[in-house]
């Protein structure tokens, strides 16, 4: 199974709605995440069965680099993407070759997240959203993203540190996956 899917349903949410920082990973803030207001998270809330949104908080996130490097996520195990602007953007995803060794170094502000070198890691799969679709990730998994344009790459996104990436493709099953 693929670490990511996209949703045969678009997203209408193309305001840009930047809170207070919640948090940030990186030097220069690479990656920072800021809350929304709540009429954005229900909007978003919306494509998920009423009985498992309490699983889920909504923020937004910017990436203002050229190259995230490999990692996993720290506090969350599985992400829905709503892009905004993803500047053609290339999400890759990765398995851990035998005996590949994290870094010791984190990214600051990371807290259970890990980070490997590409050279111990085997491609699982690339992707380039576009502004206005959805994704599901598996941010439990090795991932990383080259931005290849000097603009910050935008999305709203909902997490959940209680669901997996397995349960929530089984929550939406049906409703709006399109598996490719």
């Amino acid at each position: 199974m693929k670490p990511f899917v996209k949703l045969t349903t678009p997203t209408n949410i193309t305001d840009i709605d930047f809170g207070e920082s919640i948090t940030y990973y990186g030097v220069n803030r690479s990656i920072e995440f800021f809350k929304i207001s709540n009429i954005i998270e229900q909007q978003l809330l919306e494509i998920i069965p009423i009985d498992y949104r309490h699983h889920f908080k909504g923020s937004i996130f910017s990436i203002n680099t050229a190259y995230i490097r490999p990692h996993t996520d720290s506090d969350r195990k599985v992400g829905i993407n709503f892009y905004i602007k993803s500047n053609n953007a290339i999400t890759k995803f990765f398995n851990i070759k035998a005996g590949a060794k994290i870094l010791h170094e984190q990214v600051i502000g990371q807290t259970n997240g890990v980070v490997y070198k590409e050279v111990d890691l085997v491609s699982a799969g690339t992707f380039i959203a576009k502004p206005g679709e959805i994704w599901i990730l598996d941010v439990s998994k090795t991932h990383s993203v080259i931005n290849p344009s000097n603009e910050d790459r935008i999305a709203y996104s909902l997490s959940s540190n209680t669901l997996s990436y397995e349960d929530t493709l089984e929550i939406l099953k049906g409703l709006v996956c399109n598996p490719i």
